[in-house]
């Protein structure tokens, strides 16, 4: 057999190579390369490829480079003590590529650094490419710093090609490498990297694409799928022709991997244009690198002996353990300690124990702890003490960590090992002139060669057990070793790095070549059963093993499957190796498990065997076993597998043997007297269940690659072997529990005097009954089979035997070959036997019969009956069922069902005898149950064609879902797990888009489908998959419909739908001919006599009482005969549409005892009595049809009696209408309801005057501020009791830090951001914008996410609805502490330590009380104007009305700021002042403010400790001050919540006008409780008696410092924020809260123009420029970004700031933050500036309104006049604002120096020039947004899939990415973590305070995060068809949806609702907690 590349080689071995003459390249002498060295990479080519040997080598001629890597091999241990490095790693892959690249012309073909022009004549240009150089060993490291590895990188080869290749395409040439049609790309899927399936193009599940692929291949508009790999189990099969279907042909290949055309053959390259000498070095190389692989890896450890310590010193020194050490060496050490990865210890855990033993630092034992999860394994100590390297070793033992303690002179070899392999695997990879074959080729053909002369064991120990067939030269069936034989067997000893490289190794080289493949193969499958062994026996990690893995390459592709089964019998390896194992073959030998291959088979003639199986046995308690099935089942998929096995019938004897052995698995009794003691474990025999009963349905679909004839003598086998079983004539059966079938006579069944010898077997007393008949399953894909040939049956010679014989005769000739007709009945009955016990007991079952035998038989009912398992069992036994009503008489078939059912009394005899329930020890109701699931099993039989018809996948997918969608509207998914397995396969979408309509997702349900009305036609409500409930849905959906469509029938009923039956001359076509005899009227006979006792319900109590046996106490429920009735009318139904006539002749028989009726006659009962009213409509329609198709004279007294009932009705008065009865009630009702409606207004309007008067003395009472004692705040949701000032409570609410509220970036992308802001906040002016778009809709990077550095601190409060009493609570939070005290292991949803709560009622969480009580001080109310012709009163007159006051009530104008801060601040509304010790009036505080005074202590104790801890990140030394930091904050946050969304434009018939009337009702009414609680601080600092003048003069003088020069304080009004200065006007003074607003409003806009002077400099300004002149300066550019949509009201915006310019230069001229800011803005166009300074102001006017709003329920300026004028279309919402405000236009106001306004903003500039000069910051204008997403998950994914963290430097096992900042971190890994507290939790600190949300991006779910606990939600991405996906475990590709992402960002992120989400959650469940660490 000639060797894979074996004709690619030189002219010595090559015969087709090239002459030796051909190229200066192609001498046949050795190229001498010259001895001179350079160091530096910039010498010359010859230079660079000088041998330079390895240290300590110099003997060594330069001249033979293959010598020189030997000697390094071999000796670089003793040159480095053992110990592996850099310099090793560098020496090493430098002398590998030396023996390759002997002449430097050679280099050329590997690195072609010079691009030859394609144009005849052209030049050629030279590529600057850093080649290593030989000289100097540094350049073959690579240092990456973004890998952050301890050590760097080795030089590679395809990743130096990469970075060419990259050159030549941007230089616009072609690429070197060559694109060669029909390849495949092959890379090897490592755990969890990311795939794509296409259900469209793929020839099964198993066919994924990489992402690269995917993307440059065409599966538009197909249904894809995008899920992950799990382990190294899976390859790209792009390219592979066998994978895909053939149509569309494009789907084939990608633009990468180009499919063949039709008709192209692939490119056979016979020979090379490449040196000869080159290939030969490229041979020798791989041959040494791949023996020193095998000589290292034979003397290596397997998984099993990890951990294997010696346990003494001497022990250590003189062990046998493995070594490839001389023997006089082998106790002089040194020795090395090797840690092994493994998955039961965290990271920390094993560093801890790293660092105790060994003594290193903690952040070296972390990073060896990384790098062995990475690669595998590390070499953590290498020592020449033996007391110190076992010390270390044991140490790491301690917890069973898995360490090896060896000499180090092997695991020096062994990391040389790692080195080579990567090397190989970096070559497999790469070109040799652009042609990516020659390496594989090269490698191929060393693989497949034998061993070198010299290699053996060597100077080690003996080789291990399991490789001596290998010493020996001889493996499996006597095959010659070859080098992949050792690489294969040795896998095992490989460590995870390895083995993943190796993958890539064997998919590279057996992919390339299809012959290749081929040859390969067949080593595989000769070296099968020891690799089975080690996968089974040795390996630690089975997902790495190569029976799990690579084995894909081989079993799927049939073509290599045969050749690896004719050449190394792998098709016969597979079974015998199963064979043995499940079995328990194995022994052990010198300590190695070994499987006997070939097993050993028992003798079917030995009577004292027992059985084959054992579920004891290993095989049976893990999976492992199933890969070797799921290999089986995968070579019997493939055509080229079926003809083979179809031509050697051997073959399909050998795989029958092996099933035969797992029949009657497991066997179970029905225990009948006492509950079982010990159930069965049942799940080691189901384990098996699926891929046994696939493959048996697999193996017999090979047949339809067969003949007719090898179909017959197949099924005569297989029927011989399963008589052979029943009559326990082999040792299949536990003889001492299954019993041989006997016959006996069953008799007057059906009909008197009938006799049938049948089966005995009593299934309600089986004492053996098993749900493994493996035989049978396949028997009945076989019968499929024969079925579709004799189908297309011709007249050949091979058939002419078959001529003249119908389908029975041909089985009774063919397959059972009986001697006579009896036998041949009695083979027919035994066939069937076991299907039928398996549908009678699962009937059983349902009807609580087994319930003695525990739970274990209900498990096995459901998943026997399993929709993806179904097909293949359940299905099968109803098949064969069908198969024996085909071949057997059909009377004798029923009365066989019946007999087997246990219903023969039923059906004989008198049926109104109730001796017949008396007889049995069943009960009644359970006897109805079985009688009611025969006659469904009846009419299945013959109404669903299915199987025997041989429907087309797609018709049975489409009945399926059709059915499906009848019972109820679906989502896909249920609909999908519905569907059997092979539909599943396939891609249903076109399918199901042709059946049904999509209803779209909304926010909180997911997208459905519903049939479409017309397919409800198709709809059998008698369906075989309907369960009852389905079947009673069905048919009420079927009805209402009928109803629907035809209103004039009160009563509709449904049709059997017209029977598919097979055509007359197909094989099963005599399936429904008992339809046209009298078995089916005998059936409905006999159910229907029964159905009489419907008509006396107390008889038939009477019958079911004594029918209970003696020893049951509870009374028996009655069971109905409903079913049973519906059943036998539709079965009649069925009968009359067939043969009408023989039916309707048959029906007037009396078949029972004497005295019984007929079937017509029972029938008329019914049709007279009540009782059977709701059948009475299809009793009616059977009967008519009988009289139809009877003779007149048989029917006449029938006839009769109907004419005389149509006379009566028509005589009778006619009955009222129902409806317009009905309709007549419900007027009459709705008329009496009015009266009493005008009655109860009329009353009303009488007691509203007197009601009008008292409100009226209420209200002056509370003017004068005495309350009325009974008026009601809310009522407490604890004592359901009201909250009055006597009673005094308050809201419940959340009082939490909060960092949401963001300041402007000082960057050229936000600072755009900035200038987009739509001018119409309160309209739908948000766009959606999503991350990783291309074209016009991409975004800046720079934007994904907001810095987390730009965030404010402050306090929100949220609330609910509800309300409690002070001592409610109190109560309330004590109970919830006693809870936590006894439940201390639960996480609960509460911290008490925080005063936390959950809200009895909607369980929102909260921690403090906001008092509802108004304060008792009185205060004059708001401006509003509401009459035509009102104006506000200007802001001099208010000023002077405000120094009139204080003029005539203060006394001394130092006294205004008795009780100020000297920044203005009130002192009693910082978070330190406490009132228990500062306030002025103790009395009252106790006295009458009692509760108040301590809600507000509690919101106080919470508040102090998060200001003292705040002041870093609030850049203050104050304390918190509640109407900036607080109240202000709520404020704000309830403004930002609303920027972009729009709304109603009416609320309750009113006119929106604003923002405020947006925000929710709650929301305004809990900033009207804050700006209250303010208020009542108030009263409990200053007490009732304390003067507020001063207070209220403060607010004016603190915004005119020049009013009172004396006391005007020594801050500038600029450093304070506008917004806390109105708050505190609306708590002290809200009769001046307009005027306080304009003047507010011009300190906002001048701290804006200095923050935009900033802002401008450092965003838009280039940093360049180094004076101050403007023409220095440069304007920066913004990145290009999508366009936002048109805004209507932009021109209005920008003329209300037209020459805003010219003031905004005043002002920084006079008072300019910095000295060029006039430069600066100069430069900024006008329209710019003025959106800017629009943008920026916007916001407070829009808070200002909502305070304003929520003091007074209304605006200052309300006249009609203004309304009219917010009408005018075009006017944006800032114009709005300032004319319901009242505030003036500052373009008109600031140019003119006689406004009131214009000198005292001059006296603010003045005042912040001379102190300091301090720019107050910016906030962010714009709408706020999450972390941009992309509209696909699958992009988020590949992006972050090799990105590594910021922190750790290391790919996390699973990223998450914070969905405020957009940081990625690693979700609950020990690398970033900080004591207890992982990476999310120490994130969030500095970006969300005390929130966080998370993507975990593998999982694709989000994390919530609060305080120390957690939750998991739903990302706001669904698939295509409107459903979830929780870590895509159906992997449908996610798309984002736009109302559920604005609900994440709105309702949970900007409400501020996770920590209520997270609490709701919590309470819903029993957490352990943990969410700290993640």
């Amino acid at each position: 057999m000639p060797m894979p590349g074996e004709r690619f080689l030189p002219s010595s071995l090559n015969p087709f190579s090239r002459s030796s003459g051909s190229g200066s390249g192609s001498g046949g002498d050795q190229a001498q390369p010259q001895p001179h060295t350079q160091a530096s990479s910039s010498s010359s080519r010859s230079s660079i490829l000088q041998p330079i040997p390895f240290t300590g080598s110099s003997n060594l001629s330069p001249t033979d480079p293959h010598k020189a890597l030997s000697e390094l091999l071999a000796t670089a241990h003793l040159q480095r003590d053992n110990k592996i490095s850099n310099s090793v790693k560098a020496a090493l892959i430098r002398s590998l590529f030396q023996s390759i690249w002997q002449r430097s012309d050679w280099i050329k073909y590997f690195l072609p650094t010079i691009i030859n022009s394609p144009d005849v004549g052209g030049s050629s240009e030279k590529v600057d490419l850093k080649i290593p150089s030989f000289g100097n060993l540094n350049d073959w490291l690579i240092n990456d710093i973004q890998d952050n590895l301890p050590s760097p990188k080795t030089w590679s080869l395809s990743l130096a090609q990469d970075k060419l290749d990259e050159i030549y395409k941007s230089k616009g040439h072609r690429s070197f490498k060559k694109v060669r049609n029909g390849t495949i790309c092959g890379k090897v899927f490592n755990r969890f990297d990311r795939t794509f399936t296409c259900k469209t193009c793929a020839i099964n599940p198993s066919v994924v694409l990489c992402a690269e692929c995917f993307y440059s291949s065409d599966h538009e508009g197909h249904e894809v799928l995008f899920g992950q790999s799990y382990s190294f189990s899976a390859s790209c099969d792009c390219g592979d022709p066998s994978a895909w279907k053939p149509d569309p042909p494009s789907c084939k290949g990608c633009s990468h991997h180009p499919p063949l055309s039709e008709g192209e053959k692939p490119i056979q390259t016979l020979k090379y244009e490449i040196p000869d000498n080159l290939l030969l070095a490229i041979h020798r190389t791989i041959v040494m690198v791949l023996e020193f692989i095998i000589q290292t890896l034979q003397h290596s450890l397997i998984p099993s002996e990890y951990g294997h310590l010696p346990k003494t010193e001497e022990e250590m020194r003189n062990s046998e353990q493995p070594t490839g050490e001389m023997k006089e060496r082998r106790d002089k050490g040194p020795w090395s300690v090797v840690m092994w990865q493994d998955e039961k210890h965290v990271s920390r855990e094993v560093g801890r124990q790293l660092r105790d033993a060994l003594g290193v630092k903690w952040e070296v034992a972390e990073q060896w702890v990384r790098e062995v999860d990475e690669v595998g394994r590390k070499i953590v100590l290498v020592s020449s003490n033996p007391i110190i390297a076992f010390h270390g070793a044991s140490m790491i033992q301690q917890i069973d960590a898995p360490v090896s303690l060896r000499l180090a002179s092997d695991s020096f070899r062994e990391e040389l090992v790692g080195i080579l392999i990567s090397w190989l695997h970096d070559m497999v990879r790469s070109t040799i002139d652009g042609d990516d074959t020659v390496f594989k080729r090269m490698l191929a053909k060393a693989l497949y060669e034998p061993r070198l002369r010299n290699a053996g064991v060597g100077a080690g120990t003996p080789l291990a057990p399991d490789l001596k067939d290998l010493e020996w030269g001889k493996i499996m069936g006597g095959h010659d070793t070859r080098r992949i034989d050792w690489l294969l067997q040795l896998d095992s000893r490989l460590w995870k790095k390895a083995k993943w490289e190796m993958r890539q190794i064997y998919c590279s080289v057996l992919l390339f070549d299809q012959d290749v493949r081929k040859d390969l193969a067949s080593r595989f499958a000769i070296n099968y059963p020891r690799l089975v062994e080690h996968y089974i026996f040795q390996e630690r990690e089975l997902d790495t093993n190569i029976i799990y893995s690579s084995a894909y390459l081989i079993f799927t592709n049939g073509a290599v499957c045969v050749h690896a089964t004719a050449k190394g019998q792998l098709y016969n390896n597979v079974i015998s190796v199963a064979h043995a194992w499940f079995t328990g073959q194995n022994i052990k030998t010198d300590g190695c498990d070994r499987l006997v291959i070939p097993p050993l088979h028992f003798d079917p003639t030995d009577n004292s065997a027992k059985g084959r199986m054992d579920t004891d046995a290993p095989a049976f308690r893990n999976k492992k076993g199933l890969a070797l099935l799921g290999h089986l089942r995968s070579m019997v998929r493939h055509p080229e597998m079926r003809k083979l096995i179809v031509r050697q019938p051997q073959l399909f004897n050998r795989a029958l043997l092996f099933i035969n052995m797992f029949v009657g698995l497991q066997p179970q009794k029905r225990e009948q007297t006492e509950h079982v003691e010990y159930e069965v474990d049942w799940y080691k025999s189901f384990i098996i269940l699926p891929d046994m009963s696939k493959l048996c349905r697999e193996l017999g679909e090979v047949f339809l690659s067969g003949t007719i004839d090898n179909v017959l003598g197949s099924m005569a086998v297989v029927v011989n072997r399963i008589l052979t079983d029943m009559m326990l004539m082999s040792n299949t059966l536990d003889k001492e529990k299954y019993q041989r079938p006997v016959e006996h006579d069953v008799q007057d069944v059906l009909y008197k005097n009938s006799r049938f010898s049948l089966i005995k077997q009593s299934v309600t007393r089986i004492e053996a009954f098993s749900f493994h008949h493996y035989l049978n399953y396949l028997l009945a894909e076989m019968v499929k089979s024969f079925g579709k040939h004799l189908g297309q049956l011709n007249d050949d010679i091979s058939t002419s035997s078959l001529r003249g014989l119908n389908f029975r005769q041909i089985m009774e000739k063919f397959v059972l070959r009986a001697q006579n007709q009896s036998d041949s009945e009695r083979m027919k009955l035994m066939i069937i036997e076991w299907s039928m016990q398996t549908h009678v007991v699962l009937s059983q079952i349902r009807a609580d019969m087994w319930k003695k035998n525990g739970a274990a038989m209900r498990m096995q009912h459901h998943h026997y009956r399993e929709m993806t398992l179904r097909e293949a069992t359940l299905d099968q036994d109803f098949f064969l069922l069908q198969f024996g009503l085909c071949i057997i008489d059909p009377l004798k078939f029923m009365v066989a069902m019946i007999d087997r059912f246990g219903l023969s009394p039923w059906f004989r005899g008198n049926p109104k005898n109730p001796d017949i329930w008396l007889s049995h020890a069943t009960e009644p109701k359970q006897r109805i149950n079985l009688l009611e699931d025969f006659l469904l099993l009846v009419i299945h039989l013959v109404t669903y064609p299915a199987i025997v018809d041989g429907w087309s996948r797609d018709k049975i997918t489409r009945k399926h879902i059709i059915h499906q969608l009848a019972v109820q509207p679906l989502t896909y998914y249920e609909i999908y797990k519905k569907l059997p397995e092979r539909s599943q396969e396939g891609s249903v979408a076109p399918i199901l888009r042709s059946v049904a309509d999509f209803r779209e997702p909304t926010e909180s349900a997911p997208g459905q489908y519903s049939l479409k009305d017309e397919l409800y036609d198709e709809v059998d409500p008698y369906w075989h998959y309907y369960t009852k409930n389905d079947q009673r849905g069905a048919m009420d959906k079927l009805i209402a419909r009928a109803k629907k469509r035809n209103t004039s029938v009160e009563d509709p009923f449904i049709l059997p739908k017209p029977l598919e039956l097979p055509p007359a001359e197909h094989p099963f076509s005599t399936i429904g001919d008992f339809l046209h005899t009298n078995v089916v009227s005998d059936l409905v006979y006999w159910t229907l006599s029964h159905c009489l006792h419907m008509g006396d319900p107390d008889r038939w109590a009477l019958i079911v009482h004594a029918a209970m046996p003696a020893e049951s106490k509870a009374a028996p429920v009655i069971p109905t005969w409903d079913f049973v009735l519906d059943y036998s009318l539709h079965l009649a139904m069925i009968a009359l549409s067939i043969a009408p006539s023989q039916f309707a002749e048959a029906s007037l028989q009396i078949k029972g005892a004497d005295g019984d009726h007929s079937t017509f006659q029972n029938l008329w009962i019914m049709q007279t009595q009540s009782a059977y009213k709701p059948y009475k409509a299809r009793v009616d329609y059977i009967l008519e049809t009988i009289v139809k198709h009877l003779p007149a004279e048989y029917t006449v007294d029938y006839r009769a009696n109907r004419e005389a009932e149509s006379l009566l009705q028509l005589s009778s008065p006619a009955k009222p209408d129902p409806k317009a009865a009905a309709a007549a009630r419900q007027k009459a009702i709705m008329a009496a309801f009015a009266k009493q409606q005008q009655n109860f207004v009329a009353m009303m309007e009488e007691e509203s005057g007197d009601e009008d008067e008292s409100m009226a003395e209420d209200t002056d009472m509370d003017q004068d501020g005495v309350h009325a004692e009974n008026e009601t705040y809310g009522q407490c949701i604890v004592c359901q009791e009201d909250i009055t000032s006597r009673a005094p409570g308050g809201m419940l609410a959340l009082l939490q830090p909060s960092r949401t509220i963001r300041e402007a970036v000082h960057d050229r992308d936000w600072f755009e951001e900035s200038l987009q802001t739509p001018t119409s906040l309160d309209k739908p002016t948000r766009y959606h914008r999503f991350a990783f778009e291309d074209g016009d809709r991409a975004e800046p990077v720079s934007t994904q996410g907001y810095p987390s550095t730009a965030l404010k601190f402050g306090i929100h409060m949220s609330a609910c609805s509800h309300f409690m009493h002070d001592q409610c609570m109190s109560n309330y939070f004590e109970a919830t502490k006693t809870r936590h005290t006894q439940q201390v292991q639960r996480h609960h949803p509460e911290n008490a330590v925080r005063l936390e709560y959950m809200c009895p009622l909607c369980k929102s969480l909260g921690n403090v009380l906001i008092p509802v009580e108004p304060s008792m001080t009185p205060r004059k109310p708001a401006v509003v104007l509401k009459k035509e012709g009102e104006k506000l009163p200007s802001l001099s007159v208010t000023i002077r009305k405000v120094s009139s006051e204080g003029l005539l009530r203060v006394a001394d104008s130092q006294r205004i700021w008795d009780h100020h801060f000297e920044t203005g601040e009130v002192i009693p509304w910082f978070s330190d002042c406490m009132f228990s010790v500062h306030s002025l009036d103790h009395a009252h505080r106790r006295g009458h403010m009692k509760s108040t005074s301590r809600m507000a202590d509690r919101m106080r104790g919470l508040i102090r400790p998060l200001s003292e801890q705040s002041h870093r990140i609030r850049g203050k030394k104050t304390h918190m001050y509640l109407p900036d930091d607080m109240v202000g904050y709520t404020v704000s946050m309830a403004e930002i919540t609303q920027r972009g969304l729009g709304g109603p434009t009416t609320i309750n018939g009113k006119e929106v006008l604003s923002v405020a009337e947006q925000i929710p009702e709650l929301s305004m009414k809990l900033i009207k409780k804050l700006i209250g609680l303010l208020q009542l601080e108030l009263d409990l600092y200053f007490g009732p008696g304390f003067d507020r003048t001063a207070l209220r003069v403060g607010i004016f003088a603190r915004f005119l410092p020049d009013w009172y020069r004396s006391s005007t304080l020594p801050s500038p009004l600029l450093l304070r924020k506008p917004l806390g200065m109105v708050i505190e006007t609306a708590a002290i003074a809200p009769d001046l809260l307009q005027s306080v607003i304009v003047m507010a409003y011009y300190a906002e806009l001048i701290r804006s123009m200095f923050g935009l002077a900033l802002s401008i400099k450092r965003s838009c300004i280039s940093s360049s420029a180094t004076n101050t002149s403007s023409s220095s300066y440069k304007m920066l550019q913004p990145s290009s970004r999508s366009i936002p949509p048109e805004d209507p009201t932009a021109q209005d915006a920008l003329d209300l700031f037209t020459g805003i310019k010219p003031i905004m230069l005043s002002i920084l001229r006079n008072a300019g933050p910095f000295a060029d800011a006039e430069s600066i803005v100069n430069m900024v166009p006008d329209e710019m500036l003025a959106k800017l300074v629009y943008s920026h102001t916007l916001p407070f006017l829009r808070r200002a309104a909502i305070i304003y709003n929520a003091v007074s329920g209304s605006y200052p300026m309300m006249t009609p006049e203004t309304l009219d004028t917010l009408q005018a279309p075009g006017i944006c919402e800032y114009r709005r604002l300032l004319t319901l405000l009242g505030i003036p236009s500052p373009h008109d106001t600031l140019r003119d120096p006689s406004t009131t306004e214009t000198p005292i903003v001059a006296r603010w500039l003045t005042q912040w020039a001379s102190q300091g000069r301090i720019i107050p910051s910016l906030e962010y204008p714009g709408t706020y947004e999450l972390v941009r997403l992309p509209t696909k998950w699958e992009t988020l994914v590949l992006d972050y899939q090799n990105r590594k963290c910021s922190r750790c430097k290391t790919k996390p096992t699973y990223p998450a990415l914070c969905l405020f900042c957009g940081e990625m971190v690693c979700l609950g890994g020990d690398c970033c973590s900080i004591g207890e507290e992982g990476e999310c939790n120490l994130h969030m600190r500095e970006c969300g305070a005390v929130v966080g949300m998370f993507v975990d991006i593998r999982r694709w779910i989000i994390l919530y995060l609060y305080a120390g606990s957690g939750s998991f939600g739903h990302m706001p991405y669904l698939d295509e068809h409107g459903e979830l996906d929780i870590s895509m475990r159906r992997g449908h590709r996610q798309y984002v949806h736009i109302g559920r992402l604005d609900e994440l960002r709105k309702a949970t992120w900007l409400m501020h609702n996770i920590p209520h989400l997270t609490a709701r959650r919590l309470e819903l469940t029993s957490d352990g907690g943990g969410w700290g660490c993640l």
